[in-house]
């Protein structure tokens, strides 16, 4: 009973806050003009800066405009528990008075505070999304189901409804976006994605595999497998590691001429191996969860084990060898949802047990299609060339046609 009366005074506060308090303070806050030189990056997860804002931060304040980044590092785990939700309120009132007077708003995820009103004339609200290509369904895509939130829920507190641009990596993935976004098309562009940007540069893949080789000196002249699997669990406290691999096995077929690293999504890090970052196989396994950021450990990968992670579309870009380790496919499917059939989104191989993962890595060299390879890569990435952040700051601030 205690818990029902709880549930439904949160219910009722946030109610209040999200369709009356914070509305009526932006309007307040809307008498004052927009600030042109004023830009807001907004972003709830704990963290000083999310990746696709890096570059584009750069740039604005290069060209003179004042940049604010707002993160949910100021509430987040390294506040103590008492101090947490005060701090949340006043990140929700700072941020509706930055939305209501800045020249544009970036996101690059779900950000609920951002659809509470429209934004006004001579402000841009852009999505940016923090993954690239077109794999799992997300947001209305999976309205209703185990994976989404109630259709009730949805039509009280609607979703992505206030983007004046959203960007893709491509112009097929821009279906999908519209999907579920459920926007007007015409919002969606293939712009690419800032964080991809790196990819291109020559100086920070060299020195990415140097790193790597650093790190770990007995590498010799051993190639580099990546392991990096996609996220598991339906909320950011009950993600787990489902990891079916033997690496005893492993290190006994490979270890002659493979190192093998893991890399697990960033909300599963305290959740990887228990020696995180260390030694974990002598001389094969180490876990690089919390010491690399995924651009390091893809440029230095000979090749990738993923499943139904984004960044495989990432790993187009550099044209190497990938291995798809879907052993539990169906199940997945049938769970989770995907845009488009598993077998048109990478180019493959795909493998559902360790045998056949262990066959076909030492048999790269017999497998691997390059052309193939360029042909996912134009059809998923296109938009991502090396461009992206000059793109996307020339639409919006430079383009007067808009």
């Amino acid at each position: 009973m205690l818990k029902k009366i709880k549930k439904k005074i949160i219910s009722i506060c946030k109610y209040l806050g999200f369709k009356i308090l914070l509305p009526i303070y932006y309007k307040f806050c809307s008498l004052r003009k927009v600030d042109n030189k004023l830009v807001l990056f907004a972003d709830h997860r704990d963290r000083k800066m999310a990746d696709n804002f890096i570059s584009l931060y750069d740039m604005c304040s290069k060209n003179g405009y004042k940049c604010v980044v707002l993160s949910g590092d100021v509430f987040g785990k390294k506040v103590p528990k008492s101090k947490r939700r005060i701090k949340k309120i006043k990140y929700m009132f700072r941020f509706m008075k930055l939305y209501a007077q800045c020249r544009a708003l970036f996101l690059v995820d779900y950000f609920p505070l951002a659809y509470l009103v429209k934004p006004r004339k001579g402000t841009d609200v852009i999505q940016l999304w923090h993954a690239c290509g077109l794999m799992k369904e997300f947001s209305y895509a999976v309205s209703g189901t185990s994976w989404g939130r109630s259709e009730k829920d949805m039509k009280r507190y609607p979703m992505h409804t206030t983007y004046t641009l959203a960007t893709a990596s491509s112009p097929k993935v821009c279906i999908g976006y519209q999907k579920a976004y459920k926007c007007d098309k015409s919002i969606i562009k293939p712009l690419g994605s800032p964080r991809t940007d790196i990819y291109f540069d020559e100086k920070f893949k060299t020195e990415a595999k140097a790193r790597v080789r650093k790190l770990f000196p007995n590498i010799g002249d051993r190639k580099i497998i990546l392991y990096a699997p996609t996220y598991r669990g339906k909320s950011l406290n009950k993600s787990y590691v489902n990891c079916e691999l033997d690496f005893e096995t492993l290190k006994n077929k490979l270890s002659d001429k493979y190192i093998f690293l893991t890399k697990f999504h960033p909300l599963m890090a305290k959740k990887g191996f228990k020696e995180s970052g260390r030694l974990i196989a002598p001389d094969f396994l180490y876990d690089v969860t919390e010491i690399l950021t995924p651009e390091e450990a893809l440029c230095a990968a000979d090749v990738l084990i993923t499943d139904y992670s984004s960044i495989l579309f990432e790993y187009l870009l550099l044209e190497k060898p990938m291995i798809s380790y879907v052993y539990d496919i169906d199940d997945y499917i049938s769970d989770r949802g995907l845009f488009y059939p598993y077998d048109e989104l990478t180019p493959g191989p795909y493998v559902i047990n360790q045998k056949q993962l262990i066959e076909k890595l030492l048999t790269v060299d017999k497998w691997f299609d390059i052309e193939r390879t360029r042909k996912y890569k134009e059809e998923y990435m296109s938009a991502c060339d090396g461009h992206s952040t000059e793109r996307i700051y020339k639409y919006i601030f430079e383009n007067k046609k808009r």
